[in-house]
């Protein structure tokens, strides 16, 4: 019998939810995964719900609340912002994407996915708001970034984390237009006066 932590249940979880999605993530199979018994298993936790909340708070902690930590630790504005775009390249994006469909069939599931969701975009309109765009803008901004995210991952097949970097890039781009320039460059346009 193979000895292991909990973390090598969720490593083995977030594989087999990438690969196969909810319906592949099963007690024998997770098992098969780790190289342990079942008896292992509940030795490490007490049952399939204790799993699965440890697994949530596995998966929320890990790839939202560093999220969160790292971006806080940098800064420099436009730093804290590269950071956040770098880190968000690095999520389990096929294993959230199976996440986020269980969400649709289980509550418990579906309130940590908003809470996960919630905490991203706060840290995103956060580090917008650190480089001077104003509150109201960082919140659309934010729901623009989460939205590229979530998207991307919903597409069939791997996710293609250089076209999801374009896709930053391109937000970040747009992002750096303000409201404020765009206002004054239509009023010395004479064709924004209606005439």
């Amino acid at each position: 019998m193979t000895v292991t932590n909990r973390e090598g249940y969720f490593v083995a979880a977030m594989t087999l939810l990438a690969r196969e999605g909810r319906s592949g993530l099963r007690l024998a199979a997770l098992c098969r995964g780790v190289g342990v018994t079942s008896g292992s298993f509940y030795h490490h936790f007490g049952g399939w719900d204790d799993f699965v909340d440890a697994l949530l708070e596995h998966w929320e902690t890990v790839d939202t609340r560093r999220l969160a930590e790292l971006a806080d630790r940098e800064p420099d504005p436009e730093g804290r912002l590269d950071v956040v775009k770098h880190l968000a390249l690095t999520f389990p994006h096929e294993a959230e994407a199976a996440i986020r469909a269980w969400a649709h069939g289980d509550a418990r599931v579906a309130a940590v996915q908003e809470r996960v969701d919630a905490q991203r975009r706060t840290v995103v309109a956060d580090a917008l708001i650190a480089t001077g765009v104003d509150d109201e803008r960082a919140g659309r901004l934010a729901d623009l970034a989460l939205a590229v995210l979530i998207g991307r991952q919903q597409l069939l097949g791997p996710t293609d984390v250089g076209e999801l970097l374009a896709l930053f890039d391109e937000l970040m781009a747009a992002a750096q237009i303000t409201p404020a320039a765009t206002i004054a460059d239509r009023a010395g346009d004479p064709r924004s006066s209606g005439c």
